[in-house]
């Protein structure tokens, strides 16, 4: 049992890997936890790093009325896709990212609020994507690196020891203009370095009238490890890696085997036990 002095009012959770199960879809089991959670008055929102495109469906199919968060923290908007808040590049951060990356065997892809960036839809890539996130991709000859208006730059390659690689490197180089940490082992996700998970957790809080020590939260990859660190119960999927779960206050099961709901149930909303007789 976990005891939460000041109580729990507010959950957040990623998407992919975590309120979804393999089939990217969420389980009636999951869904039973959500109306556990709204009965008590704990409201859920989303935080993932999808662009809005991609968390609405779910979040009407959850039944969600608060704001929600993609990029990482870098856009807050309402269930009905109104934009709250949004986090571009500065144009010279943007073009030096790219100028880093010139030489490097990756595919590059930029995403705003309404669109999704890249010079070849057809990729096995960015077929991929389009098919985990149900967003369409639209083909440029270019990419529109002094829009001014980019919310997220996606690298993406097939060779994942790549992709760590330039996490540490990048992440290194541009930690002063940028948040660049992996969502998955074949992508990394940079965005403007205000736009991170754990900035999502106090922005949200503040939206919903709550302190970050009384959120909860759920994520399994190396961009869920900010809000992990931050908010006052941190939970991370059993398939997690080890550098995610060391960030977190409890582990609980994957996401097939009922480990969204295991955590409501027995971290966020513990059975409290009658005390002993005699």
């Amino acid at each position: 049992m976990v005891d939460h002095p000041l109580g729990i009012r507010l959950v957040l959770s990623d998407m992919d890997g975590t309120i979804l199960d393999s089939d990217r879809d969420i389980s009636a089991r999951t869904l039973a936890a959500v109306e556990r959670l709204r009965q008590a008055h704990i409201p859920l929102a989303l935080v993932s790093a999808r662009a809005p495109a991609g968390v609405l469906p779910y979040v009407r199919k959850l039944g969600l009325e608060g704001p929600c968060a993609g990029f990482n923290g870098g856009v807050f908007f309402t269930p009905d896709g109104t934009i709250l808040s949004s986090h571009h590049f500065s144009v010279e951060i943007l073009h030096s990212i790219m100028v880093a990356l010139a030489t490097e065997q990756v595919e590059i892809w930029f995403q705003n609020e309404a669109s999704w960036f890249v010079c070849d839809t057809q990729t096995p890539l960015a077929l991929r994507e389009h098919e985990v996130t149900g967003v369409i991709p639209q083909q440029v000859d270019a990419l529109p690196i002094h829009s001014g208006s980019i919310n997220r730059l996606i690298v993406s390659s097939e060779d994942i020891d790549l992709i760590a690689r330039l996490e540490k490197v990048l992440g290194a180089r541009f930690c002063d203009g940028a948040s660049i940490l992996r969502s998955a082992p074949h992508k990394l996700n940079i965005t403007p370095f205000q736009a991170t998970k754990g900035e999502a957790v106090r922005v949200l809080a503040g939206f919903y009238g709550v302190d970050s020590a009384q959120v909860a939260v759920l994520g399994d990859a190396p961009n869920d490890i900010p809000m992990l660190s931050v908010a006052g119960l941190g939970i991370a999927m059993g398939q997690a890696p080890d550098s995610v779960k060391k960030q977190a206050r409890c582990v609980t099961k994957p996401p097939d085997e009922g480990g969204w709901a295991y955590a409501v149930d027995t971290f966020i909303m513990p059975t409290k036990k009658p005390a002993s007789q005699g």
